[in-house]
């Protein structure tokens, strides 16, 4: 396929619950015919029915991969296979949980061909605590993030957080994601791509829907303690910088 443009990156451990409502939302974007779907498997426990939905839908989209790990090297680790596989100049992560708005990828990768100077760019999202809603039906009343961008708000705020996009070459010249950390290892590479240099935009549009899954990595609450401390360290380091 000579007509990918942009690259989507998921990582897949027990998704069972949200798979198939996964695929028919990301298969919807308007743009999904320039994308490839990078589906990694993180060794996970449902991967009977994942795979279940997953050629079910291959048969009709040609631009879904799917590969299976025979360990979990956490979510960054994945994504760092993901990054390394990828064929599209532009690169965007989705999450099994998450919902986009039709035109999501559209709207992103027309802002980054418009402004060949910024270097990823990344929407406003609602967040809601329930599972499997739609983008255009759905109970979330809180919008995020409320603050534009800039290197002193990153501090203030997990920025971006829900599924921006980047151009390929960003990894090659502010390296990959930093597998050592559980849940804030993206907060960690979009901060080092800023000190570095990188030029982030937000477009002021809501473009997804967050949900807040409970068993989530970054909302669990046995981790919450421990990615707070991640968070906070990486935003002390960088502060210092």
């Amino acid at each position: 396929m000579n007509n990918i443009e942009i690259s989507i990156i998921t990582s897949l451990f027990k998704g069972g619950d949200f798979i198939e409502g996964f695929l028919f939302d990301i298969t919807r974007q308007s743009v999904f015919e320039k994308c490839e779907l990078l589906i990694i498997g993180a060794n996970s426990p449902e991967s009977k029915i994942e795979e279940y939905y997953i050629k079910k839908f291959q048969k009709k989209f040609k631009n879904i991969s799917y590969s299976r790990l025979d360990d979990d090297p956490g979510i960054y680790g994945v994504w760092n296979i993901g990054v390394e596989k990828s064929q599209g100049k532009y690169l965007t992560n989705a999450n099994l949980d998450d919902r986009k708005d039709g035109r999501n990828l559209e709207v992103m990768k027309n802002e980054l061909d418009k402004n060949p100077e910024i270097d990823l760019v990344y929407g406003e999202y609602l967040e809601t605590h329930m599972p499997n809603e739609s983008f255009n039906e759905n109970s979330a009343r809180v919008k995020f993030p409320s603050l534009p961008f800039s290197i002193e708000n990153m501090f203030k705020v997990n920025s971006p957080h829900s599924g921006p996009m980047c151009r390929r070459d960003l990894h090659d010249r502010c390296g990959m994601f930093d597998a050592s950390y559980r849940s804030a290892g993206d907060y960690e590479m979009w901060l080092r791509a800023v000190q570095q240099g990188a030029q982030f935009k937000k477009i002021d549009q809501i473009l997804s829907l967050y949900y807040r899954n409970p068993e989530g990595i970054s909302s669990k609450k046995e981790y919450l303690d421990s990615n707070i401390k991640e968070f906070n360290e990486i935003k002390a380091r960088y502060a210092e910088k």
